[in-house]
């Protein structure tokens, strides 16, 4: 057998997420159409494993997989034969060896998720309503004064939908911040989109959306940024006076580990 290592991008819209439900009429999800693709490719079947379990609706610019396929059926090229037989919402963008002990989601080190919010209530372009959130318009100097608040070693329970168990909630926000996308020349004069990217060593249940959603309601006066430290003390999400921003917002945008996790002379994600 022999490990490989995927690099995936996705539109999520009419996923029900990552991974595989154990229902009897089970809904489509990512790792179920990538383990059908496999076993189409091998003849057998092959269990994958995503660093991200990215929620339904939610998308993927850079998810990294991996699984253990049969070395005497590996085809001359498996990006090419992966997408061959995927659905077109589905893209492997490389696909290469890996290590043996290679883990795509024990291994990273950290995840960087996009999440993009539409302010103009006049209109939303058809090509991005499936990938951002028509918030309305969003204090820009409210947005900068939350963020310093969700970066660095915190409990972030109170950013934490309930549904996943976990040992603890403590993580570590190593990069929060937002940019405005240039307008488009083609559109009516609009209020431009804001990207707002968000790196960390691990995330909880829903956790970017819930900043999203925060973020949201500082730009809109429903919060002052100025509580979000009280907010957080918490430790219990219903303190939290947020919505959960949709998933349509949200992409995963990189998985980054540690050189030699992988094969020698494969490129980093």
């Amino acid at each position: 057998m022999m490990r490989l290592r995927l690099l995936l991008a996705y539109v999520g819209t009419r996923y029900s997420g990552w991974q595989i439900q154990e229902k009897v009429d089970p809904p489509p999800t990512i790792q179920g159409a990538l383990e059908a693709a496999l076993r189409q490719i091998t003849g057998v079947a092959v269990r994958v494993h995503g660093a991200g379990r990215t929620d339904a609706g939610v998308h993927a610019h850079a998810q990294v997989a991996h699984c253990d396929v049969p070395e005497n059926r590996a085809p001359r090229d498996w990006r090419h034969s992966c997408n061959a037989v995927l659905p077109k919402d589905i893209r492997v963008l490389a696909a290469a060896p890996a290590r043996p002990d290679f883990h795509a989601r024990k291994d990273a080190l950290h995840k960087t998720y996009v999440y993009q919010f539409w302010q103009e209530r006049a209109f939303v372009p058809p090509a991005l309503t499936p990938f951002v959130w028509n918030c309305g318009p969003l204090d820009l100097a409210a947005l900068h004064a939350a963020l310093p608040h969700l970066l660095g070693r915190r409990d972030f329970a109170g950013l934490r939908n309930a549904g996943t168990d976990v040992e603890g909630t403590v993580r570590t926000v190593l990069d929060a911040r937002l940019e405005p996308a240039p307008p488009c020349p083609w559109y009516p004069p609009h209020s431009p989109m804001l990207l707002f990217r968000v790196t960390a060593d691990g995330f909880l249940k829903q956790m970017v959306r819930n900043m999203a959603g925060l973020l949201a309601a500082c730009g809109q006066g429903k919060v002052d940024p100025t509580r979000i430290p009280e907010l957080l003390a918490a430790r219990d999400r219903r303190a939290v006076p947020s919505v959960t921003a949709p998933a349509a917002g949200l992409a995963l945008a990189q998985v980054s580990y540690e050189t030699g996790t992988l094969a020698e002379g494969q490129p980093q994600a």
